[in-house]
């Protein structure tokens, strides 16, 4: 009976905490992160609110979306080109923020003329430029999403501080350039990408712990990353070099393709959707950024995604596994 008893208490304040975290998620969001529609609240809700009211199209400043939003959102998409569903997905969102902007550089005598390379000046709140267009590209690259807009914000700062705190640099949210310095370094920022190319052609995701080289599986360690995209999404090789294998193994990796790259290391892909022999065969030359395949789910998979090894040379051959995670990001920088 306590046991019984006990459960009924831990369920109740589970689905509290469950609420506090989706609020606690709202509260954080920045316009442009999801799509707003009728009865959600947050931030950027207030945001929307407060910009479309700013571009001339006033609506209740409340952070709340409610009917009478809707309606003065389906006037506003109605009049400035926007799909009229009264539903704001992130594209319309950063489209607001961007005429918002625009309108406030028109009316305070037009944008700075000034530009700036990244790594130039120190970054705080209330800078806008490219630099801080590629501060946000490469931080959210390395696993620490923010808004992309170019415009140091007030989520901006809060993104930076916690990329700061769980990274080791000071967290005070202004990014010197000795700490762009040190971004640019771990996403491989102004290096050269001709030679190396990200292998998914298309979204994808890390995804967590279990997805990483080492993880536990049944009976030994994982050899690879595993990165979930959509099934179909085109694979690519990475570098240039020549196709060793392409096989299928039904209790493990599916449909997989190996390539010896010139660079002397071996790149493995596998749960591929299909046989690789649709795009390259055994012994054939191939070139950096070739399709050589699609993300799928084949062989001992749970859901579509590239399982991908990096390898000295060569595979099952006198080399050896290594961690690809790095050499990964650095090549998604430039994606």
């Amino acid at each position: 009976m306590r046991s019984s008893s006990l459960t009924r208490t831990l369920l109740p304040l589970a689905a509290v905490l469950a609420g506090l975290l989706v609020l606690a998620s709202a509260a954080m969001a920045a316009l442009g992160d999801r799509t707003l529609r009728q009865g959600m609240s947050g931030d950027d809700v207030m945001q929307l609110q407060r910009l479309v009211t700013e571009l001339g199209y006033p609506t209740s400043r409340t952070g709340t979306f409610t009917s009478r939003t809707k309606s003065d959102m389906l006037n506003y998409e109605r009049t400035t080109g926007l799909r009229v569903n009264g539903e704001i997905g992130p594209s319309e969102g950063r489209t607001i923020v961007r005429r918002a902007q625009e309108r406030r550089d028109r009316m305070n005598g037009g944008p700075s003329t000034r530009s700036y390379d990244f790594g130039e000046r120190t970054l705080s709140e209330g800078l806008r430029g490219g630099d801080v267009l590629t501060l946000q590209r490469l931080v959210t690259r390395l696993g620490y999403p923010t808004p992309r807009y170019g415009m140091f914000t007030s989520r901006t700062k809060r993104d930076m501080i916690r990329y700061e705190r769980t990274t080791g640099l000071r967290a005070n949210g202004v990014v010197s350039l000795t700490e762009q310095s040190v971004i640019a370094r771990r996403a491989g920022h102004g290096q050269s990408s001709r030679d190396h190319v990200f292998p998914i052609r298309g979204s994808h995701s890390y995804g967590g712990s279990g997805s990483r080289f080492g993880a536990p599986r049944s009976g030994h360690s994982h050899g690879g990353q595993d990165m979930s995209a959509a099934s179909g999404t085109p694979l690519v090789a990475v570098t240039n070099g020549r196709v060793s294998q392409v096989r299928y193994q039904a209790g493990g990796g599916g449909y997989y393709v190996v390539i010896q790259g010139d660079d002397r290391y071996d790149y493995v892909y596998m749960h591929m959707r299909e046989s690789a022999s649709s795009w390259v065969k055994p012994g054939q030359r191939v070139r950096v950024g070739q399709q050589i395949g699609r993300v799928g789910s084949t062989g001992s998979s749970t859901g579509p995604h590239l399982h991908f090894e990096m390898w000295t040379a060569h595979w099952f051959d006198g080399g050896h596994r290594i961690d690809p995670l790095s050499a990964l990001k650095r090549w998604d920088a430039y994606s």
